[in-house]
């Protein structure tokens, strides 16, 4: 069964791939489906072990740009670090190589899309396959692997992933880091949220290290 979202329209997309279509003359919808993304994998019925595996087998794959799996650092002396969440992976590729990876292979039958559940511009729910984009999950990568004591994982998802004021790291080891503004035990933090997923925080921010950040 296909998931009905935004970016997939299965039938009209392969009829359209036949004839390698300019980029410039190809539909919104199609050149989403094929743009290469970051995208969350919930692991079911997961394992440190199968994890690993899972990780191995992904690299093998021509259409599979990158794997990475969350670590968190639990001995600073012995630089010793176990898997952030063990049920969850991350995996560079296009939505429709990942599809037709699912698909045709058994051997990932135990991969299962993250979900963004919300509506349409009439109100109508919908769901969708959750993806990260590419400067938000650099920072993630670069926050949560350093290692450094001013990281913390956020177990209140609700609240990290509610939104807030954008804004930048201009100096110090995360500089240039974007994310959201919060307060936590009143102290200013800068929040990385995956939503549905994990966020982690910066925390002790100076307020003159951080500079708003434009939305359109």
């Amino acid at each position: 069964m296909s998931l009905q979202n935004k970016y997939i329209e299965d039938e009209s997309i392969e009829r359209e791939s036949r004839f390698h279509l300019h980029p410039l003359m190809r539909r919104p919808q199609e050149i989403a489906f094929s743009q290469v993304r970051w995208y969350p994998m919930r692991i079911f019925h997961s394992s440190i072990k199968r994890q690993k595996e899972l990780n191995d087998l992904l690299i093998q794959e021509a259409s599979v740009e990158r794997t990475y799996i969350p670590q968190s650092l639990v001995d600073v002396e012995e630089k010793t670090y176990i898997p952030a969440l063990v049920n969850y992976i991350f995996i560079r590729t296009s939505l429709k190589d990942l599809r037709q990876i699912k698909a045709a292979k058994s051997k990932y039958d135990y991969l299962r899309y993250v979900m963004n559940n919300g509506c349409d511009e009439d109100y109508n729910p919908i769901s969708e396959i959750a993806y990260v984009p590419n400067k938000q999950m650099e920072d993630f990568m670069r926050v949560i692997d350093s290692g450094n004591e001013q990281v913390v994982m956020l177990e209140n998802l609700g609240f990290a992933c509610k939104p807030g004021e954008k804004v930048k790291i201009t100096k110090g080891l995360f500089e240039g880091v974007e994310g959201t503004l919060k307060s936590i035990k009143k102290h200013l933090c800068v929040v990385i949220p995956i939503k549905n997923v994990m966020a982690v925080a910066i925390t002790n921010v100076p307020r003159k290290y951080i500079q708003k950040v434009e939305t359109e």
